[in-house]
C-alpha cells in the first residue's frame, strides 16, 4: 500500500523539472555584390528590327541569364555552406 501512495508523488516529481527545448534563429543574409542580375532597359524598336538586331538582342537577354543563374548559384551555395555552419555550431 506504501508503494502505491508513493508513486503519484515520484511521478509528480518528475514532472516538476521541464525540459524544455530551445531553438536559436539565425539569418544570414548574402552580401549585396552576389546579386548580380543585370536588366536590359533598353530594347530596339520592335517594328524596324531586322535580323541581325534581333540576333544581338537575343544574345545580350542570354548572357545576363547566364550571368543572373551563376549569381544564383552563387547565393544558394553560399546559403548551404553558412546553414552546415550553424548546424556545426550547435
Amino acid at each position: 500500500m506504501k508503494k502505491l501512495i508513493l508513486i503519484p508523488f515520484l511521478l509528480l516529481a518528475g514532472c516538476n523539472s521541464p525540459n524544455l527545448i530551445q531553438t536559436k534563429l539565425a539569418v544570414v543574409t548574402p552580401p549585396a555584390e552576389m546579386y548580380d542580375c543585370p536588366i536590359e532597359k533598353q530594347y530596339p524598336n520592335w517594328q524596324t528590327l531586322n535580323d541581325v538586331q534581333v540576333a544581338r538582342t537575343l544574345v545580350k537577354l542570354h548572357k545576363n541569364n547566364v550571368r543572373c543563374k551563376n549569381s544564383i548559384d552563387a547565393i544558394e551555395a553560399y546559403l548551404a555552406k553558412a546553414k552546415e555552419q550553424i548546424e556545426q555550431n550547435q
